[in-house]
């Protein structure tokens, strides 16, 4: 028995046009859980901020980062991703029901007929240049998350194009295999995305650290009050010893803050670089003190 006909168009069976929110619903239940979630965007902050303190030579793990620091990082590497599928997701959306409802039967049909070898061969193209990616790297290091979205949208293809061939045949597929299909398909969605969004955390990343080298001359000052010598001796900072019966007897100019967490400030010379340039780890003391200005303000500049 084929699908009832309405207007030309053949009518999906009701559990088949489930099949992909019947999937979706036992997929997410996995990964609803908020300490699932969290644990991903842990993860993703991880890269960023491994990739971010990586470029200055320093290892993200000494500087004591919470669980907060982690969450912002991660938003700032699945800002882009997810905005891009979604404004996707959503004009095939508007295109699919615009076309439908504006196309002759006929019309719809062909375009059905020719959107299926289309969708199944631009699936194949996508799943082998995230292949590509996978076996070598370095052929699309400089698309930062492009093989994992390939891989998603690659394989997302394929059940889609299966379900524009049951429309427009009006054949009947079976509930159970579209159920598992869709599942499958969701797996591979997930892992892909997964991947996408770890790789442009990690660009990102690095890209967020060249922005913050390149803006240095232009950054707060960071003066270092100390009591005894820290030993500060890096290009452009500058040491000024101050009177020997004074709290702080050393002060310390050039430098500027970039993180401070879990009790450790980690601070760069203005005129740092990648070529020579060495980031300075400050432990929380009661025997230094940190004072901050604009740069470029008019202060005293002795102790």
């Amino acid at each position: 028995m084929t699908a009832r006909r309405v207007a030309g168009r053949p009518r999906e069976s009701g559990v088949t046009r489930d099949a992909p929110s019947r999937a979706l619903k036992v997929f997410s239940s996995i990964l609803a859980p908020t300490t699932v979630l969290t644990a991903l965007l842990f993860y993703f902050g991880t890269q960023h901020a491994n990739a971010f303190y990586g470029w200055f030579g320093v290892h993200y793990s000494v500087l004591g980062l919470s669980v907060a620091d982690y969450l912002i990082r991660a938003s700032d590497g699945m800002t882009v991703p997810i905005t891009a599928v979604a404004a996707v997701g959503l004009a095939t959306l508007w295109a699919h029901r615009l076309l439908e409802t504006r196309l002759s039967p006929r019309a719809w049909q062909t375009l059905l007929r020719r959107a299926v070898p289309v969708l199944a061969v631009a699936g194949i193209v996508l799943v082998v240049v995230g292949l590509t990616g996978l076996a070598e790297p370095a052929l699309l290091y400089r698309f930062a998350g492009l093989p994992g979205l390939c891989i998603a949208v690659g394989f997302l293809f394929f059940p889609l194009a299966d379900r524009l061939h049951q429309a427009r045949t009006g054949r009947r597929g079976s509930p159970t295999a579209a159920v598992v299909q869709w599942t499958f398909t969701f797996v591979l969605v997930t892992i892909g995305a997964f991947w996408s969004v770890t790789d442009y955390s990690s660009a990102l990343g690095e890209r967020r650290a060249y922005e913050y080298e390149v803006a240095l001359p232009t950054m707060a000052d960071t003066v270092v009050f100390s009591g005894k010598d820290l030993g500060l001796r890096a290009r452009g900072v500058k040491v000024t010893p101050c009177a020997p019966d004074a709290q702080y007897r050393f002060r310390y100019d050039g430098l500027v803050l970039v993180q401070q967490s879990g009790g450790t400030s980690m601070l760069l010379p203005r005129q740092w670089n990648r070529a020579d340039g060495t980031a300075i780890l400050l432990p929380a003391s009661g025997d230094v003190r940190l004072e901050f200005a604009p740069n470029g303000t008019s202060r005293d500049r002795t102790c």
